[in-house]
């Protein structure tokens, strides 16, 4: 499913990924916790900007 608004979608993951990850200034001992989350919303805008079906992400997370 190409969602027809797939560029404004990932802007919304890349900013998602960055106010989580900006969280590691008060929550240090979350780092890491914070950067994979930042990296999945991250794969997840990719993966909308190519097209790629809800689906498809189900798939790639079991």
């Amino acid at each position: 499913m190409f969602l027809s608004n797939a560029q404004r979608w990932a802007q919304i993951c890349e900013r998602q990924a960055e106010i989580i990850e900006n969280l590691s200034d008060a929550f240090p001992e979350r780092k890491e916790h914070h950067s994979d989350l930042g990296i999945s919303w991250r794969r997840l805008g990719d993966q909308v900007s190519r097209g790629q079906s809800l689906e498809t992400l189900d798939v790639l997370n079991k």
